[in-house]
């Protein structure tokens, strides 16, 4: 498949910049295909075009919200008096997962699932805001705009807390969709969720499938279409996930870290962590100069 532009993140937030930027654009015209290395948040908040990724198109119009993440060739076709808001940030240094962003069904669907989809499934799921929610969020991007703009003294801060705010409400938005086609995504979201909660538990897969409502061979399929893993594969990995944050914050032993994150056995939680990062976690510590 031809990717079109490489758009790289100096052209995007300058050279050592901060790494969020936002940007309104009136009467945004077609876009060629393109692909970029960080996340980018499109509000469509007037007109109607076609967006292109990956192969598949959609149709969009006001107040759609959809997102894209890095190194996905995509295009905006078609377009008739579009305004839209842009929001691009490199997610690893704004850190939104280190948070309880993961809890949020609404979070999962918009930042996780819908991105993972499009590869394979017609896209029409994407967030539609009521008048209303677009004014709450049309309000907190105006102020991310003005402060990331003007780099007053305080703006980074400024404008990542109102980004936290914002992805908060977009989530919550989801959660609260009453369409069909977003209530098939939240069933998988709402498994995702309950395993960011519950990863330090003993987790049976067909209480999971209840939780999804579905059957215990769609929530496979699922599962495979968005993390290409298995459910328990995929609790096995944010498990370890978890198990990194607490070694880098916090001075607990491997062991109680381990129980911790769900392990019953520290020997088994440093065999499993050494498969998915190639070290042992006293050798991570070690490394990366942890608590050590």
């Amino acid at each position: 498949m031809h990717k079109g532009t490489k758009v790289d993140q100096e052209y995007v937030f300058g050279k050592n910049g901060f790494p969020m930027d936002v940007s309104t654009w009136k009467q945004h015209g077609d876009y060629p295909s393109h692909t970029h290395d960080f996340s980018e948040i499109a509000i469509i908040i007037q007109g109607t075009g076609m967006m292109e990724v990956e192969g598949q198109s959609f149709a969009f119009h006001a107040g759609d919200v959809f997102v894209l993440h890095g190194n996905r060739p995509h295009a905006y076709v078609n377009t008739h008096d579009l305004t839209l808001i842009n929001i691009t940030y490199v997610p690893q240094a704004i850190a939104v997962d280190r948070f309880d962003s993961g809890i949020l069904p609404g979070y999962q669907a918009l930042f996780v699932i819908e991105p993972a989809i499009r590869k394979t499934t017609p896209y029409t799921r994407h967030l539609t805001l009521t008048a209303d929610q677009m004014i709450q969020i049309k309000a907190l991007a105006d102020i991310m705009e003005r402060e990331l703009h003007s780099k007053r003294p305080g703006f980074q801060l400024m404008a990542v807390g109102h980004f936290m705010i914002l992805i908060t409400q977009l989530s919550r938005f989801y959660t609260e969709s009453e369409a069909p086609d977003a209530q098939k995504v939240l069933r998988l979201a709402n498994a995702l969720s309950f395993l960011e909660q519950h990863y330090m538990e003993e987790i049976d897969v067909d209480e999971l499938a209840r939780i999804a409502h579905m059957s215990r061979r769609s929530l496979f399929r699922a599962f495979s279409e968005v993390t290409h893993q298995t459910p328990l594969n995929y609790l096995l990995n944010l498990r370890i996930m978890k198990a990194v944050e607490l070694l880098e914050t916090t001075k607990k032993t491997i062991t109680e870290i381990a129980f911790d994150c769900g392990f019953q056995d520290s020997n088994y939680f440093s065999r499993q962590f050494k498969k998915v990062l190639d070290f042992t976690p006293s050798e991570f510590q070690k490394k990366f100069n942890r608590n050590t």
